[in-house]
């Protein structure tokens, strides 16, 4: 047995900053948690540098699992280490992790075995409590099938890397979201399912593109199970869907589907969705679809939208309903059922660099109409005020959820500071979560409690107050509705009372003909076929293959940049030394991205990091063609979401002006929202023709 030495706080500081050999035997506790102990097959070449490169990294090695007392929980082999995550990965250090057991194991005792387990940094939280307390929240409300966490510290290579939540991952199987598993099905058919795919595209009765895998034999019951995951405009799974209302859907599960699979799921999508944003004549929010006849309920189970919309209001995630947001359905006669909870880090008071009113909230995807059903108020309310406020209101005072929680860590939370500095102490942060959820909680009492009614927004005269963040950065003000629009510039959006058009932001579909330069998801009358048949003629970029420009991918920031050299006839840069370690040599981008930083068009993301892969921002792309191009005008702009002393400001004047863009609405610019490549190329052509 693997024997612990407990030292004094004071010493903790001194002993993190020493290495631990591998195969080490006496380790320092940081905390009453457990600790992980990773360590590489081939420490030289594939270790933990090696892993933090590139999601595609991956090697083997082992681990060792350890109780607060020393206990081993678990000793043996990974098949596998790889690094996980979208923006934490991007954008931070502190690298979350995905570990595979060489057999399955009850690592948090609660009597579910499991090989697949992610370690998540948390590094967009300050108190390194919101994933999990969000996700024992859900389980407490009776939410199903809610992951499995603990805290752990880490460490890896025999280095101490920080506090991180061990967790399951939101997966089908018999000890995750238990439902019937078609990938079993899929492979009982098909011998070779999964070894090297290669999907296509077909259309469902609605018009609407999904991507499926061709050539294989299909289940004969394709009503379930299915794992579906909400990714804001764009799926980029194996499987996965568009919709009319602009959104892709990725299918986790079965990871590979056929096409009838992918056509049943996506149409029994499309129907839910189209009686959510049901309309009558008058322009009331009904919520039934009146040509299957069928209510928003008889597609979704109501009580776990109704759960799903309280937790994400009580914690402020602007993510809610966006993106990470799930949903399953089982085999047969059963109905979508909305979870489990997922990457819960940007909440209570805290973004993307920005802390949010306990006021502010988010009305996205499906909860901009859903507020507006009169049967979902009244289901939300009578749900608040019978069941989720009494759970919520466990979270205050000195007892209380929150207090005990980041006791419990305390100790790893300081220590992970040591490593990983934040701008604020501990506390400070802790006592910032606290003071936001008591305003959040009082805000919610207004809105929901007893002797409300009508519609479910925030009060006119809000009594909570501004109210602080957790994490440093600032404050967005003394609260009000925030509602993204994933609609590309100037492409409206179609009636709800009349069929999409064949243009749809964050899911263009194919038009019937060949369309614009025979790119067929750039028909002939949508606002960037011109823009596409410039960039095209001009060799600035061509199509993603012969029949797709890729009009609703993500633009990269290493295409961004690549698009502004070419049309600056593609210059030598005057040095090729490259500071940025994510810049590969030879890569199309290399020559691009060292001018673009010699014209001081950007300076990349840090000193040794460009981002050649982080999607490019609205922001970031006029401002990549202000310095490009523009010259500074003097004026105040009418977008509240523009910040006189942000970056992009004068880049956003200048745009505005010049008619580069005019913006997402009269007053919202839509700064941090991601441009595609339609929209890219339409913002180019529009400030090099004019």
């Amino acid at each position: 047995m693997l024997m612990k030495r407990r030292v004094f706080p004071v010493l903790l500081a001194l002993l993190l900053a020493l290495t631990i050999p591998a195969g080490a035997t006496a380790l320092e506790d940081t905390s009453e948690i457990p600790t992980i102990y990773l360590t590489s097959s081939d420490i030289d070449n594939e270790g933990r540098e090696y892993i933090d490169a590139s999601k595609s990294h991956e090697t083997t090695g082992s681990m060792l699992m350890t109780t607060p007392d020393g206990a081993a929980v678990y000793d043996g082999g990974l098949t596998q280490i790889k690094a996980r995550g979208n923006s934490s990965f991007l954008f931070t250090d502190k690298k979350s992790y995905q570990i595979k057991l060489d057999k399955k194991t009850d690592l948090l005792s609660t009597d579910e075995k499991v090989k697949t387990w992610v370690l998540l940094a948390g590094s967009f939280d300050a108190t390194k409590i919101h994933d999990k307390t969000m996700k024992d929240l859900a389980a407490s409300l009776g939410m199903d099938y809610v992951a499995s966490c603990e805290w752990v510290d880490l460490y890896y290579d025999g280095e101490y890397r920080g506090l991180y939540l061990l967790s399951e991952k939101n997966s089908v199987n018999k000890t995750g979201v238990n439902i019937t598993d078609m990938e079993e099905a899929y492979g009982e058919l098909n011998p070779d399912y999964g070894e090297d795919p290669s999907p296509d595209t077909g259309r469902n009765r609605y018009d609407q593109l999904f991507q499926y895998t061709p050539d294989l034999a299909e289940p004969e019951d394709l009503t379930g199970g299915y794992l579906l995951e909400l990714n804001y405009n764009r799926f980029d799974e194996a499987s996965g869907f568009y919709t009319r209302k602009h959104r892709g859907v990725n299918v986790k599960s079965p990871e590979w589907a056929g096409e009838e699979a992918m056509r049943y799921i996506s149409e029994f999508y499309q129907e839910f969705e189209d009686a959510v944003y049901a309309r009558d004549a008058f322009g009331n929010y009904t919520g039934y679809n009146s040509k299957t006849g069928k209510y928003y309920y008889e597609y979704a189970d109501k009580d776990s939208l109704v759960r799903m919309f309280l937790l994400q209001e009580l914690s402020g995630n602007p993510d809610e309903f966006s993106r990470s947001t799930f949903f399953y359905k089982d085999q047969g006669d059963t109905l979508l059922v909305c979870g489990p909870i997922w990457d819960q880090d940007l909440v209570f008071g805290t973004g993307l660099g920005k802390n949010v009113s306990p006021d502010t909230v988010y009305r996205t995807y499906l909860v901009e109409a859903l507020v507006k059903i009169p049967d979902f108020q009244t289901a939300v309310r009578e749900y608040y005020q019978s069941t989720f406020a009494d759970h919520a209101k466990e979270l205050l005072g000195e007892n209380g959820i929150l207090a005990r929680n980041t006791e419990r860590i305390r100790a790893s939370a300081e220590a992970d500071r040591i490593i990983w500095p934040a701008q604020t102490t501990y506390q400070q942060a802790v006592d910032d979560m606290m003071a936001w959820v008591e305003k959040r909680i009082a805000y919610m009492d207004q809105v929901y409690g007893p002797g409300t009614s009508g519609a479910l927004e925030p009060p006119a005269n809000p009594s909570s107050g501004s109210g602080a963040g957790n994490g440093g950065g600032a404050g967005h003000g003394g609260g009000g509705i925030i509602k993204p629009d994933p609609i590309p510039l100037d492409d409206p959006e179609p009636s709800d009372d009349e069929p999409a058009s064949p243009i749809e932001g964050g899911g263009v579909t194919e038009g019937d003909g060949e369309g614009c330069l025979s790119f067929t998801d750039v028909p002939d009358d949508v606002y960037f076929c011109d823009p596409v048949k410039w960039a095209v003629g001009k060799e600035i970029t061509n199509g993603i293959d012969e029949i797709h420009f890729g009009s609703d991918q993500s633009c990269t920031r290493a295409q961004m940049v690549t698009f502004l050299w070419r049309a600056a006839s593609s210059p030598e840069p005057i040095s090729m030394d490259n500071p940025f370690t994510d810049v590969e040599a030879g890569s199309y981008y290399e020559k691009a991205v060292l001018w673009a930083v010699e014209q001081k068009i950007t300076n990349g993301m840090t000193e040794t990091t460009f981002g050649p892969g982080a999607t490019v921002t609205r922001g970031q792309s006029v401002t990549f063609l202000y310095r490009f191009i523009g010259e500074k005008i003097e004026g105040i702009t009418n977008f509240t979401d523009v910040e006189e002393d942000a970056y992009y400001y004068d880049a956003v004047l200048w745009a505005a002006e010049n008619a580069v863009t005019t913006g997402k609405t009269e007053t919202l610019f839509g700064p941090d929202d991601d441009c595609t490549r339609s929209q890219i190329v339409t913002f180019l052509y529009r400030t090099i023709t004019k």
